[in-house]
């Protein structure tokens, strides 16, 4: 029953109807699910009859639940609404009556009683009876409610005419009978037992009467096993009855996704297979293939279950004698102080003994910037040694685990290692897609209880889609762990609340959003055009807002998409509104759908070429991640070639050609400075120069605009400038403007602003605190402005 919001209820319904056999293939879930289709149905369409389609789906929950650990209570609720419904839905009988017995199958009689023995001294003898008086006391107590439910039971066989359920039933309520019979007889003989005793004297036929009802009453659960042998199940699907246990390859299989790991893991099975038989005919290879593996993937791609699953494949093909997997990481393996390394990591080996060794992010055993007192390297030596000589050698398997590109830096770097594992033995666990992950939910959810509704898989995929950004991105972790919130936020919720059933096993989109602020409305557009001036700019934006926006829906119709190249340049002086701009660029593409997180990184030379050979690139990288799923703003970028000799600016321009080529629509990067100095970087690499097709130029701001700026500024921090002042701003600027004394930097605006209200505070401290009033306190005079312009042409006139 797939996508069940998206079809029409009436639909399934009336097909169930017409079906009712075809109510047995859904799940639990998918049962909750269409309960609450029939309860909106019904709001909906009050006068239509669909008792006995309700009573089929809680009846088919029963079924699914009962055998699961503590699900009688839920099991008898939802059979008992279903026959309240449909009092003659005969499959709810048979699950009824499949309840009572699973119920009378799980109490087990009392078969332990305190032995009375001849041997026994006086003390003894006494405590033993007082043992068996409160055996038979605590037994009695409860006989009752069970011997109660026998009867129902054969009520209910007797009403729905199952004559070998009646023939059970009735043999359970004659031996409940019995035994309530045989724990009053042996109540009154232990009694007259303890009466007879007397010093070392007692009854010797009391006690063979106490001892026959013993006896009796020991015997009476063979008896009862054999009245309620294992029925016919009413669904197969128990975790309770026992199940023959998968094979490592069987259990391979039943993971979500990992289609190519599965091919080689039964290609690597059936090499193993082979190598085996060909052994056992008389062949023999002196070479032998190692067995040990390189896992690599990003977090939560299933490198740990995929090495356990693989060191029982081991065991299984009598390649290991135990096949238990050993997991370890640095922290486990070196130590602080000579000869601690050696020692933890032969102590690790031991235990891995006859099974696998698994070293989790094994490139921080050796670490790049470690000095002399770091033992990481003794660690890998100790290793090795113990892989191809000594006591262990052949009796264990090492898996190393790690991201792929520092898995393989690390492998590259340590030659002794690196031969140990050959290519055949690299695997790469790929991430999972969206679909696969939300399927990983539901297994989690069902795990649990839960259910995940079709509206909930949709916010889920959402939210996963939003997250899956880089390799920092948990993969299955990561949906396992926004199931158990979601979960977490369905009982934060209840307090001094009326909880229904649905409360209880239901995850709604409420509960998967999480904890993500409220969407601001989508404003940036607006923003843009609010700012002042940069018509060509606002201009050039929109179009590439409604490029991307048809292009995504040509997409999303199946229609032929034309590529989306976005990465900018932008060229103009400082202070011109280029980081503004890219700030609002980058929000723009996220509300537009294009960019999942639309937050903007800054980074300029410092933050991108270090002072080392090797070091650039990694500084480049860490960059780029940090701004995956955002806009990479790059200012004077043209600073990046140095042109020195040893300078390493243009191994950062080859690194930043490499990111945006690895990570495409995922990255859009903005490369700003002056227009000259950008064609020159531009040129010094073909692949930069290619992936750069927007131009924007930030032209100066003319004196209007600059006075527009300052007003604005002005109003936006709670301050009023008078028109006449603004007038005499406005002069003033023109006139050094004219004189080539002033560039149109939105800076200046800014920088003035600030520098006239300090100068009002000044004023304004020179009268008395008792004068001022709210105006005074907000206006700011053209004296607040006048020795500031006066100050900035002069100082203009000194530069020039």
């Amino acid at each position: 029953m797939q996508h069940q919001e998206e079809r029409d209820p009436r639909v399934l319904i009336a097909g169930f109807s017409e079906n009712p056999s075809s109510i047995q293939s859904l799940s639990e879930g998918e049962c909750l699910t269409f309960l609450q289709m029939l309860e909106q149905h019904r709001q909906e369409h009050p006068g239509e009859e669909l008792d006995l389609m309700e009573a089929m789906v809680l009846t088919r929950m029963s079924a699914l639940r009962m055998h699961k650990t503590g699900g009688h209570t839920l099991a008898a609720e939802w059979v008992d609404r279903a026959l309240q419904l449909a009092p003659d839905f005969r499959y709810a009988g048979e699950v009824k009556l499949e309840l009572y017995f699973s119920q009378l199958r799980s109490h087990a009689f009392l078969t332990e009683f305190k032995s009375v023995r001849e041997t026994d001294n006086v003390v003894m003898r006494r405590r033993t009876v007082e043992v068996l008086e409160e055996q038979a006391t605590n037994e009695l107590a409860e006989i009752t409610k069970w011997s109660s439910l026998a009867e129902e039971t054969l009520q209910a066989a007797q009403k729905w005419n199952d004559s070998e359920a009646e023939a059970t039933a009735a043999g359970l309520v004659l031996l409940y009978t019995e035994r309530q019979n045989l724990l009053v007889q042996l109540h009154e003989r232990v009694q007259a037992y303890g009466a007879s005793l007397s010093g070392v004297f007692y009854s010797s036929e009391m006690l063979v009467q106490l001892q026959e009802t013993i006896r009796a009453l020991t015997n009476q659960q063979e008896q009862k096993e054999k009245l309620l042998p294992q029925r016919r199940e009413v669904v197969e699907d128990s975790d309770q009855l026992p199940q023959q246990e998968l094979t490592a390859l069987e259990q391979l299989e039943r993971l979500i996704g990992l289609d190519e790991i599965k091919h080689r893991v039964r290609q690597l099975a059936q090499f193993l297979q082979y190598r085996q038989l060909r052994e056992e005919k008389g062949w023999h290879m002196k070479d032998q293939l190692p067995l040990h593996l390189v896992l690599m993937g990003n977090p939560g791609t299933g490198k740990t279950t995929l090495a356990r699953l693989i060191a029982k494949l081991y065991q299984e093909l009598g390649l290991l004698a135990k096949g238990q997997l050993i997991e370890v990481d640095r922290s486990q393996l070196v130590g602080a102080y000579v000869g601690q390394t050696e020692q933890r990591v032969m102590e690790a080996i031991k235990q891995a003994d006859g099974g696998v060794l698994f070293i989790d992010e094994a490139y921080s055993l050796k670490r790049s910037d470690s000095s002399g007192s770091d033992y990481g390297q003794v660690a890998i030596d100790t290793l090795v040694s113990a892989m191809t000589s000594g006591e262990y050698a052949g009796r264990f398997v090492v898996m190393l685990a790690g991201y792929p590109e520092e898995m393989r830096h690390f492998l590259y770097a340590n030659p002794g290692l690196n031969s140990r594992f050959p290519e055949t033995g690299h695997f790469l666990l790929p991430d999972y897609q969206a679909d696969e992950l939300v399927q990983i939910a539901e297994e989690v959810a069902v795990r649990n209880d839960f259910t995940l509704t079709e509206a909930a898989k949709i916010t889920l995929r959402q939210r996963i889609e939003k997250a899956q950004v880089d390799e920092t991105f948990g993969n299955a972790r990561a949906v396992t762990n926004i199931v158990l919130d979601a979960i977490f936020a369905k009982g934060r919720e209840t307090d001094g609340k009326e909880l229904k059933w649905d409360d209880f096993t239901i995850l709604k989109p409420e509960d998967v959003r999480g904890f993500d602020p409220p969407q601001k409305e989508r404003n940036a557009e607006a923003r843009l055009q609010g700012l002042i001036g940069l018509a060509q700019v606002k201009t050039e934006l929109k179009k590439i807002a409604a490029y991307v926006s048809v292009q995504q829906e040509r997409a999303a119709r199946g229609l032929p998409k034309s590529p989306i190249e976005l990465h900018a340049v932008f060229t103009g002086n400082p202070g011109t509104g280029k980081t503004t701009v890219a700030q609002l660029y980058a929000q723009i593409l996220q509300e537009i759908g294009y960019l999942k997180r639309g937050h903007l990184v800054t980074a300029s030379r410092a933050d991108l070429v270090a002072g080392y050979v090797g070091q650039t690139a990694a500084l480049t990288r860490r960059k780029v991640r940090e701004a995956l799923g955002g806009v990479l703003f790059i200012d004077e970028a043209y600073s990046l070639l140095g042109g020195g000799e040893r300078d390493f600016g243009q191994e950062a321009v080859d690194t930043l050609v490499e990111e945006m080529t690895k990570h495409e629509e995922n990255l859009v990067v903005v490369l700003a400075g002056y227009p000259l100095e950008m064609n020159s970087l531009l040129m010094s690499n073909p692949g930069l120069l290619s992936r750069f097709k927007k131009y924007i130029a930030f032209p100066d701001y003319t004196v209007k605009e600059l006075v527009h700026i300052l007003e604005q500024a002005a109003c936006d921090v709670g301050y009023v400038i008078e028109k006449n002042v603004l007038e005499k701003i406005t002069q003033s600027l023109d006139k050094a403007v004219s004189d080539h004394r002033l560039n149109g930097n939105g800076r200046f605006s800014h920088n003035l602003l600030q520098e006239a209200i300090q100068n009002q505070a000044v004023r304004l401290m020179d009268i008395p605190k008792q004068e001022w009033n709210q105006e005074m306190l907000m206006q700011l005079a053209w004296g607040d402005f006048q020795p500031l312009l006066q100050w900035t042409v002069e100082e203009d006139g000194a530069k020039n």
